[in-house]
Formats: structure tokens, C-alpha cells, sequence
């Protein structure tokens, strides 16, 4: 018990310390009935589900995940338990998130050296979408704890500089939604908002593309693992295809089927053979919601829907603890920062889960109900827009060129205002070439050392609107490799 603050403290440069949290199942004890009935109806929303999957690991994955979940929530009761606060049993995290911003700085200057300046600030176990949002996390620690001042004042720096340098709207979104989220109990999420304010106009002075990505409303390719995870969705309504198994269907839709962290593939290193075949392991769907539905199904979206506001109905009232949590959920319309094991970054967050649930409360219940329906619609945006919008009429094909090897090329017509994506399927979908408008010829460069067989070449129009999800329209040819 005495360790855990100082294993918070190194977790965030040393994550395989996480790996521990089963340790903790045991102090799940000391929480209330309705506590323990909400974890319990969490488990059975993975477990159940995958008990009909149809990938073979599905239930033994699902185990794992529940076991290490609630791992994390009890270790988030100890560490209640040892400190007089809350917000004073995060305080060691602090520490090792400014650790994690030194390496950052460090590792981005040994890699790139003078052209770093150019490039997105980088971590080795973090893409730089994620280290954003650590960065994020660390000005709302300075915002509320009472470190001691330079400490305090150089670790809300460095967590700012850390956002702007990383180009993270993801972890911008976060940072605004979180410090709104502390205006409702403590003023000091007044000062989490300027401080988001003030990182907006440095990037506004900036004349990089780095800088620029603040102000750019694309979704940088995420509209494809969305499309492909409803499509999953739909194939499994009910069971999804078990946890962690998800990615093997998405794997190659964004980027290759194995990859590795922008930094250590910026130092030349790539995927092992013997790696390749686990790399959707860390495939995601880029929105909570979408990768809860393809992974368990309805069950295991309406299971971490309530989950989620029974953490948000038990943080109610305190403002660090909220605008932590409130911070994870708006990042997950985007992105999955609580999906886990990660880099201690989605650990923070069954952490946080824990430390709300001992705080005790009763009559929470319809409190989470009401969270996880807003919880549900925030995870639901982008996907609004695109049934609101009225039909156009349909492209034709004009022609189409796909030889064995080189270039392929097509050619649309009646697609003008629309964004072209090129899809080669068979179990799972990899994206050849990235995007078009659908008045232009498209030549698409065709996969290296392709397996021979049929495939299926998928021509996605999607809305010239940036939150459009799914395609206006689908073409889909037979081809033979």
C-alpha cells in the first residue's frame, strides 16, 4: 500500500508496472453495493457476449480484460484509501507525467536533431495524438493540486508545450471539454480554458503545418475505421467478435497491418515478421462507442455506457476527478484513451474510476443513467450529421484499370463535391492510395506482395463534410490478384 503513490509516480515512464493491477482485486470489498452492482454488470456486458463470438479467443481475451479492469478500479480504491483526498492521491502522477514530458523533448531532438522544430513532438510509447492528451492531463493536474509552485508553474508549461508541439486535437478537445466540466463545481476550470486558450494563439502565431492542425477540421483518415467497425458491427450485432480481436478486422484500413510508434519508425524500425500476425492488436476504431459495439456488441456498449457515468455520477461534486474523466469520455468520440493495457494511459482512467466509486454516495443511479446517455450522444456526433443530409444523386463508373502490378487508375462521373477513398478487401480492408476529390482521376498505387486470390476493390463517395461517416455511395468490383 505504501508503494502505490510511488509506483503512480513511475508508472507513466515504466507502463508494465499497470500489469500488477489484479493485485488490487481484493479492496473492490470496501466499495458500496451499488458500486460493486455497476462493476458487476460491466463484467457480464464483456463476459456474455463473448461466450458467443466467433473468434475462438474471444472469451479467454475477455476474461483478461475484465480482470485487469477491475484490477485498475481497486487499485484506484487503495490509493483512496491511503491519502486524504482524492485529488491528493493523484498528485504523485504529476510527477512522472513530468518525467515522461522531459524524454519526449529528449527523444524528438535524438531522432530528428536540428529538424525537430519541424516535426510533431514524439515519444517511443506514445503517438503523438496521445502524448497530447498526457500533456493535456498535466495542466489540469497543475490547475487543481498544490504542488509547490515552480514545480506547479513548470509542469503546466511543459503539459501545454507539450500539447501545442504534439499537434493533438485530440488532446485539445479533451483540455477544453474536461476544464468546462470543472466549471460546474470549482472556478478553477476557468483556468484550464485559458490556459487551452493561450496554447490556441501560440499555435495561431506559429507558421508550421504543425501548427496548423489546430484549425483543421479533417478526420485524418478515421471515417474509414469507422465505416469498416459498422460494418463489423452489423455482421455481429449482438456478439461482437470478442475483445482485442476487433483490430484484426481493422488492421490496414489506416496504416499497414503491423505498425509501430511514429518515433521508433521514424529511427528506421518496422514490424518483425513474428510480430505482423499481432498487429491489430493495437488497431482501433477511433470512437469508443463503435469499438465497444464491434468487440461485445449492443451488450458491451450499453455495459461501458454505464460504467462510464457510474464513474462520472460518483466523481460528481469534485472537480479534479471530474474534468479528468469528463476529459478521457470527449477524447473518446475521436479516439480510444481508455482502451487497455496501453502506455498508463487508459489505466488513468479505471484509476480515476476507482478513486470516484470510494468516495461511496448513494442514489447514484439515476444520476449514471442520465451520464451515460449524454456519454452516448457525445460518442454519437459525428455520426449525426451525415442523417440529416439529403440524398444527391448517384456517380457512375467511368472506367476502371487495375493491372497486376504498378498503378492502378479510375475515373467517376457525376461525383463532383465528393471525397474518393480506394479500398482492396478481403477479410479486412487496407486503403490504397488516401483520397481524392471525385472530380479528379485517381491513380492509386497497387499493395506489394499481395497474397494471390479474389478481392473485393471498394470505391467509398463520401460527403465533402468532414464529420460524414458513412459513404454517400459504395462501389464494389470483383477482382483477381
Amino acid at each position: 500500500m505504501r508503494l502505490l503513490p510511488f509506483a503512480l509516480a513511475l508508472a507513466p515512464l515504466f507502463p508494465p508496472l499497470a500489469l500488477l493491477a489484479p493485485l488490487f482485486l481484493g479492496h473492490l470489498r470496501r466499495l458500496s453495493p451499488w458500486a460493486l452492482g455497476l462493476l458487476g454488470v460491466y463484467a457480464l456486458s464483456v463476459l456474455l457476449p463473448a461466450l458467443g463470438a466467433p473468434e475462438p479467443l474471444a472469451f479467454p481475451l475477455a476474461l483478461g480484460r475484465v480482470l485487469y479492469v477491475l484490477g485498475l478500479v481497486g487499485a484506484g480504491v487503495a490509493l483512496y484509501a491511503g491519502a486524504s483526498s482524492p485529488t491528493q492521491a493523484l498528485k504523485p502522477l504529476g510527477y512522472g507525467l513530468f518525467l515522461l514530458y522531459i524524454t519526449a523533448f529528449v527523444a524528438t531532438y535524438l531522432t530528428f536533431g536540428d529538424q525537430a522544430v519541424q516535426q510533431r513532438l514524439m515519444h517511443p510509447f506514445h503517438s503523438p495524438v496521445g502524448l497530447g492528451f498526457m500533456g493535456a492531463m498535466g495542466v489540469l493536474l497543475a490547475v487543481y493540486l498544490r504542488y509547490p509552485w515552480p514545480f506547479r508553474l513548470l509542469l503546466g508549461l511543459l503539459g501545454g508545450a507539450v500539447l501545442l508541439l504534439s499537434a493533438s486535437r485530440g488532446g485539445m478537445l479533451a483540455l477544453l471539454v474536461g476544464g468546462a466540466g470543472g466549471l460546474l463545481f470549482r472556478g478553477r476550470g476557468l483556468w484550464a480554458l485559458g490556459l487551452a486558450g493561450l496554447v490556441l494563439f501560440a499555435a495561431s502565431t506559429l507558421d508550421t503545418p504543425i501548427s496548423e492542425r489546430f484549425f483543421q477540421a479533417h478526420l485524418s483518415g478515421r471515417e474509414g475505421l469507422w465505416l469498416r467497425a459498422y460494418e463489423v458491427y452489423q455482421a455481429h450485432p449482438w456478439t461482437g467478435v470478442g475483445p482485442y480481436v476487433l483490430g484484426d478486422y481493422l488492421k490496414g484500413t489506416l496504416f499497414g497491418e503491423c505498425f509501430l510508434f511514429p518515433l521508433l519508425e521514424a529511427r528506421g524500425l518496422t514490424c518483425p515478421d513474428w510480430l505482423r500476425p499481432l498487429g491489430g492488436l493495437w488497431s482501433f476504431a477511433h470512437n469508443h462507442l463503435l469499438q465497444a459495439l464491434g468487440e461485445s456488441g449492443v451488450g458491451g456498449a450499453v455495459g461501458l455506457l454505464l460504467l462510464v457515468g457510474g464513474f462520472l455520477a460518483a466523481a460528481w461534486g469534485e472537480g479534479l476527478l471530474l474534468s479528468l474523466l469528463v476529459a478521457f469520455v470527449a477524447m473518446g468520440m475521436t479516439d480510444n484513451p481508455f482502451s487497455v493495457p496501453s502506455p498508463f494511459r487508459g489505466e488513468i482512467f479505471f484509476l480515476l474510476g476507482g478513486l470516484a466509486l470510494a468516495r461511496g454516495g448513494v442514489q447514484m443511479v439515476p444520476r449514471a443513467l442520465a451520464l451515460a446517455g449524454a456519454v452516448a450522444l457525445l460518442w454519437s456526433l459525428p455520426f449525426l450529421y451525415l442523417a440529416t443530409r439529403p440524398p444527391t444523386p448517384p456517380p457512375s463508373l467511368a472506367y476502371l484499370a487495375f493491372p497486376k502490378e504498378g498503378v492502378g487508375f479510375l475515373r467517376l462521373v457525376g461525383a463532383q463535391g465528393y471525397r474518393v477513398q480506394v479500398w482492396l478487401c478481403q477479410k479486412d480492408c487496407q486503403r490504397v492510395g488516401w483520397e481524392w476529390r471525385g472530380d479528379e482521376p485517381m491513380y492509386f498505387p497497387l499493395p506489394q506482395d499481395l497474397p494471390k486470390g479474389e478481392y473485393r476493390l471498394r470505391v467509398l463517395l463520401l460527403s465533402q463534410h468532414r464529420l460524414a461517416l458513412r459513404p454517400r455511395y459504395v462501389l464494389e468490383k470483383e477482382v483477381r490478384w
